[in-house]
């Protein structure tokens, strides 16, 4: 019943260059049945996410049943990142990730399938290091605590 809905959207999103990152039916507390989308896409504000609402709800809607609410939203600044092709979107980006050599953030510096390099701060140094993908337990995107520009006063090692 719903497949045909999230192909749907999925054909819309991409007209508007713009990728579903998660669609699902769910039930709030057993009262409410809410069938949540998610977007994935640069420069997501609120008024976009409006009209994309407006653009589903104006031609998908005889897809959507009566008795369900309907939420657009955004993937989020911090969501998983679940596959090898996730990861390689975030080359370049702030990620999170957990793994037996390292817990915290860094930038993504490359992944080629396999390698995970990492530019991480320790102190006020920055280092690269490599993990194996597989190693990597948990990852996500992250929001970036320090400025990006590397001042004199910090050094490889």
């Amino acid at each position: 019943m719903f497949k045909e809905l999230e192909e749907q959207i999925k054909i819309l999103l991409e007209k508007m260059n713009l990728e579903l990152y998660s669609f699902k039916v769910k039930n709030d507390y057993g009262i409410s049945k809410i069938i949540e989308v998610l977007i994935d896409g640069n420069n997501l504000t609120s008024d976009t996410l409006e009209k994309i609402h407006n653009d589903i709800r104006s031609e998908l809607d005889s897809l959507i049943p009566e008795d369900y609410y309907f939420e657009v939203s955004t993937a989020g600044a911090e969501r998983p990142i679940k596959t090898k092709e996730e990861l390689l979107k975030q080359v370049g980006n702030h990620i999170f990730l957990v793994s037996p050599q390292f817990r915290g953030n860094g930038d993504l510096i490359s992944f080629d399938g396999e390698t995970i390099v990492l530019e991480i701060r320790v102190k006020n140094l920055y280092k690269k290091i490599e993990i194996k993908y597989n190693n990597a337990s948990q990852m996500r995107t992250a929001v970036r605590m320090w400025k990006n520009e590397r001042s004199r006063h910090f050094k490889y090692y």
